[in-house]
């Protein structure tokens, strides 16, 4: 009978091992596009990351924390990138990530969500409602949304005359369990 149950616990423990040492496939974009001049400038960031719990069936009890790498900004343009990077515009050395962080979720249908957040640039948080689109299964699922932010309410970029004030962003994410 002891070595039913040893044999079952070292079972127990070695699937769960396994289990933990599988990777988790997660995909996660965040592109913005704002004019300059009249003319569309598109760029990304190219690190960010983006925790959840949307496991969780009850949406009011779940939360979406992002964090984008500023100096990771890529406008296919490396002057202009690193004219971002500076205190002007992104003051990365010492801003150095942007955050988002989910206050609330209200449910519009079964995949879309208005949702409250608390985004943080330069220092500067400020509290924005912002239309998600989740669609998923028990082994993965995709989140998109895209919102506009006025950049002055962040201190990015002054009073440019030729910069557009309002910045388009999309954030893409999928998660495999």
């Amino acid at each position: 009978m002891k070595k039913k149950i040893l044999l079952l616990l070292v079972g127990i423990i070695s699937s769960c091992t396994f289990l933990t040492a599988q990777e988790k496939e997660t995909y996660v974009a965040v592109d913005f596009k704002i004019k300059n001049l009249g003319i569309n400038v598109d760029g990304r960031f190219n690190t960010a990351s983006i925790t959840t719990n949307f496991t969780n069936e009850d949406y009011k009890q779940w939360y979406l924390e992002g964090h984008v790498v500023v100096n990771t900004i890529d406008t296919d343009n490396s002057a202009r990138d690193e004219h971002l990077l500076e205190s002007d515009y992104f003051d990365a050395t010492k801003f150095p990530k942007i955050t988002l962080q989910s206050k609330s979720f209200e449910r519009i249908n079964d995949t879309t969500y208005d949702v409250m957040v608390d985004l943080t640039i330069k220092g500067i948080k400020k509290t924005l409602k912002i239309p998600v689109q989740i669609v998923g299964n028990k082994e993965s699922f995709n989140l998109k949304s895209k919102f506009e932010i006025n950049r002055k309410d962040f201190d990015v970029g002054g009073s440019s005359f030729i910069l557009s004030s309002k910045v388009k962003i999309s954030v893409n994410y999928k998660f495999n369990y």
